[in-house]
């Protein structure tokens, strides 16, 4: 069976029919609450991830606070937002450390972030590695912000200065091949990665480095991603990756939306639509899945365990509807997919008329109080199971991929550049 074969390119917003216009508007709104209700309303930090219980119990993740920042110029454009700029700005003083009682926790050398920080004083929580991915994903937040509320002096202050904070070279492990590290020691880069990954978002901050540079021109640049390892998922259809080792949809979604080149680039675009292809396929011919449900996310499973679902690795057949709203861009059809899986799976504003018992639809409407999240994909074992935790991170591609889909994927093209010669400065 061909999956994804009719993208029907000339579907757009004001073509939606009247009652799934009715449910995008509803799930686009939320997919900005869920991000807007997670923020520390002293610090700007926002909280790793939205949980049914023990919110306030979470720390901040980095990555969330640079996705808060992109929300932020998101609510600002669509009008949910009428002090966005003050909430950038104290956002960005608490992470370029001119909030008072606020220090986020760092390597000392190289200044690249711990990944969880204390959402009210900036200290390291659960013993976290000063992350690179996540501290480029901070960054990339802070330099949108910086394109969106363009003019506001000093929120492109507090962006350069945090840009400006950070080595990014020591982050690179070999420029020829591709390696960036994952985390930093004492100065020191420790666990190199081999490309393809999200972590092109990296190569793309780092570039106006020396080796940043050689690193973006001999393997991220758009031209360049053909000589990276592929695999054949289709007739005339490849994807990056190691032979059998397909990572999960999110590795490129992120990439998709925050680093410029890829946002434009018809190679990238091809590649996107090959990997939205090949998720979709084989919800179908592993999990023999209505062809509405598919997507391959991170997130926590049944057994309580973070995990990147993959083509191939998806053990619990979790289906990430977030990962369908990412591909909009590229598959705007995936509206009626969300569609189909709000009325036949999740009606998240009602709860299932099936579900009789006050504290089953009380575990529902907590696990879907945002909308379309993760859900088991179980046809012979229909007991259902209610995700209590949502990382803004992943759900990140909810919120990006609607606001594609009715303003266009320009709206990122117009803010994910990064200004050299003012960051140089």
């Amino acid at each position: 069976m061909c999956a994804l074969s009719a993208t029907r390119s000339n579907l757009s917003y004001s073509t939606l029919p009247a009652p799934v216009r009715r449910f995008f508007d509803d799930q686009f709104h939320r997919s900005y609450r869920l991000i807007a209700d997670m923020r520390h309303p002293t610090t700007g930090l926002y909280y790793d991830a939205y949980v049914s219980k023990g919110q306030r119990e979470l720390p901040s993740s980095i990555a969330a606070t640079g996705v808060g920042l992109i929300a932020l110029a998101i609510g600002d454009y669509v009008g949910w937002e009428t002090d966005a700029v003050s909430k950038a700005i104290l956002t960005l003083r608490a992470m370029a450390c001119e909030l008072p009682g606020v220090a986020p926790a760092k390597d000392a050398q190289t200044g690249f972030l711990a990944h969880f920080i204390d959402v009210n004083t900036g200290a390291r929580r659960w013993g976290s590695e000063n992350s690179t991915i996540d501290t480029a994903l901070l960054v990339s937040g802070a330099l949108f912000a910086r394109q969106y509320f363009t003019g506001n002096q000093e929120i492109a202050r507090l962006a350069a200065k945090l840009y400006r904070s950070i080595h990014w070279e020591a982050a690179i492990a070999n420029p020829e091949t591709g390696e960036i590290y994952l985390e930093i020691e004492q100065g020191e880069g420790i666990k190199p990665l081999a490309p393809y990954n999200e972590y092109s978002i990296l190569a793309h901050v780092a570039r106006h480095t020396l080796s940043g540079r050689r690193l973006w021109q001999q393997v991220y640049d758009p031209k360049r991603l053909h000589l990276l390892p592929s695999q054949e998922i289709g007739p005339g259809r490849q994807i990056i990756c190691e032979e059998n080792n397909i990572p999960s949809s999110f590795v490129y979604q992120f990439p998709f939306y925050l680093v410029h080149e890829y946002t434009q680039s018809s190679v990238y675009q091809e590649l996107y639509a090959n990997i939205a292809f090949a998720d979709h396929k084989d919800w179908m011919e592993r999990h023999k899945a209505p062809s509405f449900i598919w997507g391959h996310g991170a997130g926590v499973t049944p057994k309580g365990c973070y995990h990147p679902d993959a083509i191939g690795n998806n053990p619990e057949a979790v289906a990430s509807p977030y990962i369908i709203a990412g591909f909009l861009p590229i598959y705007p059809a995936g509206i009626f997919d969300l569609y189909d899986i709000y009325r036949t799976v999740i009606p998240y504003d009602k709860a299932p008329l099936t579900m009789g018992d006050a504290t089953s639809r009380a575990r529902f409407q907590a696990a879907y109080k945002y909308g379309l999240t993760r859900f088991q994909h179980k046809p012979s074992r229909p007991s259902f199971w209610y995700p209590q935790h949502t990382a803004l991170i992943d759900w990140s591609s909810m919120l990006y991929g609607l606001t594609a889909f009715k303003h266009g994927i320009e709206f990122f093209a117009q803010h994910n550049q990064i200004d050299d010669l003012a960051l140089a400065s």
